[in-house]
């Protein structure tokens, strides 16, 4: 079963739209001052996972940046996987090598609890985020 511990949540986050759908889905910064949005491109680095339903634009985001979060998973996760974002928002693993499609991608953390798709993971979030490059 998927678990918390959380040591950090950033004070003051606003929604920058609708996340009522999108509770333990990757976010980003906004290019608005204490404001996050869903992340929508594959392997970018995130600023937290959200962790409540804001259910409009300028309702308070609880986005955890440090500990251990739930996350919706993308793809199947296994522990010890890196994971980072799909284009969607959802946890997908992260290959740790200098090619292929990972290149360049942030890995967010590291899955504790492995999940199905469309299932919660547990994952470290902050404690690691490596991008993947080349050599």
């Amino acid at each position: 079963m998927a678990r918390t511990n959380n040591i950090f949540t950033v004070p003051g986050m606003l929604a920058g739209a609708d996340l009522s759908a999108k509770q333990f889905y990757c976010v980003k910064m906004s290019t608005t001052d204490n404001t996050v949005s869903l992340c929508d491109t594959q392997g970018e680095t995130i600023f937290g996972v959200l962790q409540n339903k804001p259910d409009a634009s300028g309702v308070a985001a609880e986005v955890m940046a440090l500990g251990i979060s739930k996350v919706e998973a993308g793809e199947t996760l296994t522990a010890g996987d890196l994971w980072g974002t799909s284009a969607s928002g959802t946890a997908v693993k992260i290959e740790g090598t200098n090619t292929g499609a990972d290149l360049a991608d942030y890995a967010a953390g590291i899955v504790i609890e492995g999940a199905a798709s469309g299932e919660l993971a547990s994952v470290t979030i902050g404690i690691h985020n490596i991008q993947i490059v080349g050599a």
